[in-house]
Order: C-alpha cells, then structure tokens, then sequence
C-alpha cells in the first residue's frame, strides 16, 4: 500500500511538472518578436514574412502612417497572435463592396493584409479585383486558434484516455486542414482555367499593327481612334507590349496612313511658300546691292552733304531690313508639355513593380508615380495624395480629359490617385504586389478628378 502510494505521487508530480513547462513555453510563444531593419525592408515586407497587419506594426512602433518609413538599422517590435491549439471552426466578419473599395483599402481598415483577405474569400494570389455588391470576408480567419492546458489527471488511465482523444481531435482537424488546402487549391485552379480560357474577339472589321519602339497602347488607340480596353479585348497582351508583336485593332475609326499622306499633301504647299519667299528675298538683296552701286557712284559726282544724306538713308534702309527679317525669324514657344506626351512617358514604366513610399523607376507607390511623371515636365504637384488633391482644379469624373489625375475617397482624404487616358482607362502603380499597369475603373469608379494647373 504504501509503494502504490508513492507511485501515484511521483505520476502527479511529474503531470504537474509537465504542465507547468507547457504553459511556459506557451508564453514564450506569446511574446513579441524584434527585427532589426536592414536594406530594401518595408513595413510591407515585414507584415507578409510576420503574418501580421501593417497598422499594428506601425501602432506598436510609432510609425508615420502616411509616410510608412522606417530607416535601416532601426529595431522594430513585431506583434505576434499565434498560440499553440486546437483549432475550432468560427464565424467570420462579413462586408459588402462600396465604389472604391479595393483589398489594399480593406485590409487597411480592418487591420489585416492583402494575402489574408485572399485566402479568407478564396481568391487567387494575384487577384486584385473586386465588384461593387460583393461580400467580402475581412474579420477572422477560417479557422481560430484557442489555447488549451493540460490537466493533472488522478489517475494514468484517465490520463491515456484524455492523450486518445487529443490525438483523435489532432488527426480530425488535420483532415478538415487538408480539405481546406484541397478547396483553396481547386477554386485557384478553377480561376487559373477560367482566365486562361479567355479568348480574344476579333470583328469582322479588323487590321492588323506591328508594334514600333516607342508605341504603348494608348499611342495605338490614338492612331486608329479606338480605346484601351478594345485592344486589350482583341489580343492576349502580357505585361509589356514587345517591337515586332503583331496586334489586332478591332474597327478602327482612323486610318493612320492616310493622315500621313493628308500631312505630307500639307506640307507641299507649305514648302512651295517657302521657295517663293526665298526667291523674293533673293531679288530683293539683288535690288539693293543694285541701289548701293547707284548710290556710290552718285555720291563720287554730288558734294558731300548728298553723299552724307544718302548713307544715312541706306544705313535706315539696312536697319529696317535687319528688323523684318528678326521678327520673321521669331517663332511660337511650344507649351511646356502635351498631353499625349505625357500619356507615353507615363506607359513607358509599366511593369515597375509597386513599394510602398517608392517615388523612382526602382518602385512607385500610387502618389510617388504621379508625382515622378508631372515633376518629368516641370510639374510640381506634391509628394502625397493629399497634396496632390489641390494641385489643380477640380472637376467630375465625368468631365476629365486625358491627363487630369483621378482620385478615389473624399474630396480632402483621397486615399489613391492615377492618371486618366480616356474611356474608362487610367494608369497607376495600384497596391503591394502589383506593378505599374493600365486598368479600367468600370468596376472601381473614381471619386473626383482634378486638372492640374
């Protein structure tokens, strides 16, 4: 009796023992985790390697959020949620879509991340667009983590018993995880079949474009009077269009070689004018240099005063000459920039990946590309979005002309801006991500726009 009383006091201690060092270890999981900024860091990046939303990094750290800088070198405290557990099925928060919403606006608001709000609604990797009237989950996570400790048990039989079940409870939600993974995996197959299986329209009025140096979609458009989207809707474009691709121009609304030959035909009467002139310029040096023959031989038989009065009056002659001549040599000073010319420099980066507070060709965030492509023609309107809102005159989107800046959110907290093309285009670096890319806003309807002054 006294040995079988020993026995079960060594199993209690050691249970408690074990328990104990579990919790320990529970708290050492629970406590935050440093990192040490070093180059190329973002809050972007560290959110996705962390699995933690930008806004609680920059909470914990003091973190400008407009600005979202941090230095290298710089000690960051990264806030961690993850327990050791059970997992149980839980309700998710639920959102519906409003014009202007986007996932990089969501996951700010809430307090998560772009990938999450991906896996949480099934969506692929790279998806990024969402429809007004859509329900978006944005709170929660399929599954819940929830902490469970180990209890001392009297006895070893009710102890194996409880070892039993967790481990039944383990290899069920392995099995619920594995068909979850399954799911995900299928609907991103699904979505990668659908989007593969797209296939261009052609119309029965069609030509076909070699692509030159220099051309961008908007330049073609122009060239045949077509929009953005119906070249995107009659080819499978990649990310950059490449010298010597052939592209389908469904019903064009311009002939481009006949506008050179209107231009050339032009010009001939232009250059029939300039030979005439010339000509008459011409005669007319020959007359006066006939005058000065003239006038010197008159001035040796005429007394010195006539000769004085003659020199003076050709030397008035010369001067009103030099005069005409300079004003006809002034010409109109070009504008400081054209519209279409700053469409094309824009284009040219397209495929410049997007970084957060990125303001060169190395990375653009939204307002660091606008700001970039204006400052290119002398156009100073601000590093941030907010500034950017006042640099010109405000108008609807409906009154916008290619080359004004478009904005979405409140007029005063606009929160993302681009620049219009025409149609329903415009040309943004959009969110983490993504890269600089011509998009359509039939399903992301801007708020305002502004021409820049």
């Amino acid at each position: 009796m006294k040995d079988l009383n020993n026995t079960t006091k060594k199993i209690l201690f050691g249970t408690v023992g074990a328990a104990g060092l579990f919790l320990a270890s529970s708290a050492s999981v629970n406590a935050d985790t440093t990192h040490h900024v070093v180059k190329n860091d973002t809050v972007w990046d560290l959110s996705q390697k962390y699995g933690v939303s930008i806004q609680s990094i920059e909470q914990l750290n003091k973190i400008n959020t407009d600005t979202h800088l941090i230095r290298e070198g710089q000690t960051l405290t990264i806030p961690t949620t993850g327990k050791t557990a059970a997992k149980t099925a839980t309700k998710t928060s639920q959102v519906t879509v409003k014009a202007g919403d986007t996932l990089w606006a969501l996951a700010q608001k809430y307090g998560t991340t772009v990938e999450k709000l991906r896996q949480l609604n099934g969506l692929a990797s790279d998806a990024y667009l969402i429809h007004v009237g859509d329900v978006i989950k944005v709170d929660g996570q399929v599954t819940t983590t929830t902490t469970t400790n180990a209890q001392a048990t009297s006895t070893v039989s009710s102890e194996a018993n409880q070892t039993s079940q967790a481990t039944s409870t383990a290899s069920s939600e392995a099995s619920q995880t594995s068909q979850a993974t399954s799911t995900a995996s299928s609907e991103a197959s699904q979505a990668a079949s659908t989007s593969q299986a797209a296939t261009p329209y052609v119309a029965a009025n069609h030509v076909t474009y070699t692509v030159q140096a220099g051309d961008s979609l908007y330049t073609i458009a122009q060239k045949y009077g077509v929009t953005v989207d119906s070249l995107r809707q009659a080819n499978t474009l990649g990310a950059t269009l490449q010298v010597g691709q052939s592209l389908t121009v469904n019903d064009p609304t311009k002939n481009p070689q006949a506008s050179v030959a209107a231009s050339q035909a032009e010009q001939t009467p232009a250059q029939t004018t300039t030979t005439s002139q010339a000509t008459q310029a011409t005669q007319t040096t020959q007359a006066a240099t006939t005058t000065n023959q003239v006038a010197q031989t008159t001035s040796q038989t005429t007394s010195q005063p006539a000769a004085q009065t003659q020199t003076s009056q050709a030397s008035q002659t010369t001067q009103t000459s030099q005069q005409t001549q300079a004003s006809q040599a002034q010409v109109a000073t070009p504008s400081s920039y054209s519209v279409s010319a700053l469409l094309s420099y824009a284009q040219t980066f397209t495929g410049v990946p997007y970084v957060l507070g990125g303001t060169t060709p190395a990375g653009f965030d939204c307002s660091g590309f606008t700001q970039y492509v204006f400052n290119h023609f002398g156009k100073n309107i601000g590093r941030t979005t907010y500034q950017q809102q006042y640099a010109g005159t405000k108008l609807a989107v409906s009154s916008a002309q290619p080359g004004d800046l478009l904005f979405w959110g409140a007029y005063g907290s606009a929160y993302h801006v681009g620049i219009y093309l025409g149609g329903s285009s415009y040309i943004a670096a959009p969110e983490p991500g993504e890269s600089v890319s011509v998009k359509s806003f039939t399903y992301y309807q801007p708020s305002f726009a502004v021409h820049v002054n």
